[in-house]
């Protein structure tokens, strides 16, 4: 199944009648971080933070990441340890493709909660957006979106907020924050998380969100 079908829309505001699909739109994205130890008590690690973010701009023929789907040597190491390469250079190739428009970059969260905030630009071509970012300290897990469309029925979206949830890239067998290394081999599917770490009552608790919204 494809990640776009998965994502649970929080609020969306559509451009208002008449407006049209403008060849560039420029968008405010503000990533926050709501993990704290409030939200998530089981084992939770006393330097929660959020790594370096990393995303594209992108068509229907680019995946950041999928369900189900096997990690790309850059979500490995993104997921893994929080370092934007390979992942950068997986981007600038499907930007050489044509199929992804733009490579984008935010600083980290530092302490939780807390914000992070940055602007991308999407086109009539690139209109998806997915961004991934470490849920550090941790074995291989992340958070992020996926192909997020901002372009609906030739109308830009003035504003949507998406929740924010826990993915594990099936990269690393480690069951808590500071597991050792331990590679799973062969790897296993990219899936959401459904460990007390990330659930309560069974419930599955966002780690925050990403609100889009157009300037």
């Amino acid at each position: 199944m494809k990640a776009h079908f998965l994502a649970v829309v929080l609020s969306t505001t559509l451009v208002g009648a008449g407006a049209s699909a403008a060849q560039e739109v420029t968008y405010r994205v503000t990533v926050a971080g709501t993990w704290t130890a409030a939200s998530h008590p089981h084992e939770y690690p006393d330097d929660a933070h959020f790594s370096w973010l990393t995303g594209a701009t992108h068509d229907e023929d680019y995946r950041l990441f999928e369900a189900g789907g096997i990690a790309t040597p850059g979500l490995e190491a993104l997921a893994e340890v929080g370092e934007l390469s390979p992942y950068d250079a997986q981007i600038e190739a499907a930007i050489g493709r044509g199929s992804a428009g733009a490579l984008f970059q935010a600083r980290p969260i530092e302490r939780m909660p807390g914000t992070t905030t940055f602007e991308v630009t999407v086109d009539e071509r690139h209109p998806l957006v997915s961004l991934v970012t470490m849920i550090a300290p941790s074995p291989d897990w992340f958070t992020g979106v996926a192909d997020i469309r901002l372009l609906e029925n030739g109308a830009w979206i003035a504003e949507k907020t998406l929740p924010l949830e826990a993915w594990d890239a099936g990269t690393d067998s480690g069951a808590t924050f500071r597991s050792p290394d331990a590679d799973t081999m062969p790897r296993g599917p990219v899936g959401r998380i459904d460990t007390a770490h990330f659930t309560v009552k069974s419930n599955p608790v966002p780690v925050g969100t990403v609100t889009f919204k157009r300037l």
